[in-house]
């Protein structure tokens, strides 16, 4: 599960009793070695989706970290790619990544509720942050992506449905999250991941009729194969 290069086990308790910048901050240089980066095989099932639907001129990518989900947009956007996040030490990580891309690949220290982007992006992605985001702020977190795409723009990201109640995922990700507000309640500040967070249905009632043309839910296929992975693609008016 693990790679040699990766965190030891005191720095990940280390990581998870941080904030949630600081745990990122702190695991930074041995991120890419964690399974938490988002799979290149989901980011390249992901943009073939993309490439067959049309062509993207401009791309913000939110939440970016060390650049996972850049590395996958690039054979897909034609101009620029803009990633966001609020952990310089993941960026750091992603600047090294595309040093020879700074033509193409502009990385910004930010908070994402801070962005002032207006119209500017045909396509806006997330790759597997949505777990950081808290139920109170998900809306605000749409109206964000909205605002920075413009008309006809499209915001991508991956989820799946709630696991069946006989599905051993269902538990595991349950007691994660049991275990993850037991411990916001107890230690300050908190550390903010949740994996039954962001998931269809219920996920899609953020996109409201008077700001999105369409919501497709397309099912993921990984080689082929079908997954309880779902691609969503929300269309700006």
């Amino acid at each position: 599960m693990f790679h040699k290069n990766g965190p030891t086990l005191i720095e990940l308790i280390k990581q998870g009793l941080s904030s949630t910048q600081e745990g990122y901050d702190l695991l930074a240089p041995k991120f890419d070695f964690t399974p938490f980066r988002t799979s290149p095989i989901i980011l390249d099932a992901v943009i073939r989706q993309l490439e067959a639907r049309r062509k993207y001129n401009d791309a913000l990518d939110l939440c970016t970290g060390t650049g996972a989900g850049i590395s996958a947009l690039l054979k897909a956007v034609s101009n620029n790619i803009v990633g966001v996040d609020w952990s310089d030490p993941m960026l750091e990580e992603a600047r090294k990544r595309f040093s020879m891309l700074r033509h193409k690949v502009d990385l910004v220290h930010q908070d994402i509720f801070s962005l002032r982007y207006r119209d500017q992006f045909d396509l806006v992605t997330c790759f597997g942050a949505e777990g950081h985001i808290e139920r109170h702020q998900q809306k605000d977190f749409i109206e964000v992506i909205h605002s920075s795409l413009r008309s006809g723009g499209e915001f991508a990201f991956v989820t799946s449905e709630m696991p069946s109640l006989i599905s051993p995922a269902l538990w595991i990700y349950l007691s994660f999250d049991l275990m993850m507000r037991v411990r916001n309640i107890l230690i300050k500040p908190p550390f903010i991941m949740y994996y039954l967070n962001f998931l269809a249905p219920n996920v899609l009632n953020l996109f409201k009729k008077e700001n999105w043309s369409s919501v497709e839910v397309v099912p993921l296929k990984i080689w082929d194969i079908s997954t309880p992975l779902r691609l969503v693609i929300a269309t700006k008016k």
